[in-house]
């Protein structure tokens, strides 16, 4: 089955102007080295070797056609990185922290695939589960789970109160939230700024963030960054929200996986000023798209390095749908600015190009 829709999943792409687009959601946020290489592989055999991070710690596949797209979701059921049922991978949206408590992430998952009770949850409706190392207050999720020193804490989207409780109720209560709350058709992180990415690359406490630039990739270079997390840490790749790949340290110094990262063209420097831009895959790769967005957020990430920028190809901002200081909106006649809102906001100025909105931001 295929849906034209701005959430696909796995069993129902969505066609977009490189071919059709499927999200891969690897359980608890983990990537084993085995499935890494599996997907790198159908990646690059069934569709055109494009591979995206998305902002609830997903991969998208692209370039795929609808015969490919049934291989793919195939091989990736086969690989252990999704469910058989559509509907029950439909509702699996779970965001991990990475070394977020593995047991309570599976449960929950299992729990999100066995309740037919849920099947009417938006595509968008989703979880978030933290670590106390790395706080997701800045991704959407409607129902959030933190770990604490001897218990959990969980509350719904924007509750101002939060349930104290041990690790099965919280999952009870994640799911009587969800119940409760399942026309709840979007939730909102925090705001785009510079300092929410950067708390996640480098050299962490516990491992390596590896930055992904403006959140694409290719299947060489996941293939290659697996290999580097057997040689210098537990081979496990955790995707992250902040469209990064996290590595757990080994016995090897993370000074050698950093610079081999970067030497793949990984971002390993938090001061990195590609982490201030976020955009989307804009043309020709979307269909919506109406400019060249990510060659436009590189551009502005050297020419205005440390500016917080949203660059969108179109009104819908999918890469990043919350508010943000600064978004430049594509539409036909050249980029529209809108402050302090989202990208399907009236922009103050329109109509600008590219050079024109350097000049903007720049003020």
């Amino acid at each position: 089955m295929t849906r034209r829709g701005w959430c696909p999943t796995l069993h129902e792409p969505m066609p977009s102007g490189d071919g059709w687009l499927a999200r891969v959601k690897p359980f608890g946020g983990c990537l084993s080295a085995a499935q890494a290489r599996t997907l790198a592989g159908a990646a690059a055999a069934h569709g055109n070797g494009v591979i995206e991070l998305t902002q609830r710690g997903n991969v998208q596949v692209r370039g795929l056609t609808p015969a490919s797209a049934k291989q793919l979701a195939e091989a990736m059921v086969a690989a252990g990185l999704a469910s058989p049922d559509p509907a029950a991978e439909r509702r699996r949206n779970v965001t991990v922290a990475p070394l977020a408590d593995a047991a309570v992430v599976a449960e929950l998952e299992r729990r999100l695939e066995a309740a037919s009770d849920l099947a009417a949850l938006p595509g968008k409706f989703g979880f978030a589960v933290d670590h106390g190392s790395f706080s997701l207050d800045g991704a959407a999720a409607n129902v959030r789970l933190r770990a604490c020193d001897r218990h959990w804490l969980v509350w719904p989207h924007g509750s101002l109160t939060a349930l104290s409780c041990g690790a099965e109720e919280a999952i009870e209560a994640a799911l009587m939230f969800a119940r409760a709350n399942m026309s709840m058709r979007e939730a909102t992180g925090g705001p785009l700024t510079p300092a929410q990415p950067e708390r996640h690359i480098g050299k962490l406490a516990h491992g390596t963030g590896t930055g992904v630039p403006l959140g694409a990739t290719d299947a060489p270079t996941l293939e290659k960054l697996v290999d580097l997390a057997e040689q210098f840490g537990d081979g496990v790749l955790r995707i992250t929200p902040w469209r990064a790949m996290f590595v757990r340290y080994g016995r090897v110094p993370a000074d050698e996986l950093l610079a081999e990262a970067m030497a793949l063209g990984l971002i390993v420097d938090p001061a990195d000023p590609r982490l201030s831009v976020v955009a989307c895959p804009g043309a020709p790769a979307c269909a919506r798209g109406h400019a060249r967005t990510q060659e436009d957020a590189a551009r502005l990430a050297r020419v205005l390095p440390g500016r917080a920028v949203h660059v969108s190809g179109c009104a819908k901002g999918c890469a990043h749908p919350s508010a943000a200081a600064l978004t430049l909106v594509a539409a036909p006649d050249g980029y529209g600015l809108v402050r302090d809102g989202r990208a399907g906001d009236v922009p103050d100025r329109v109509g600008l190009s590219f050079d024109q909105a350097v000049a903007e931001l720049s003020r």
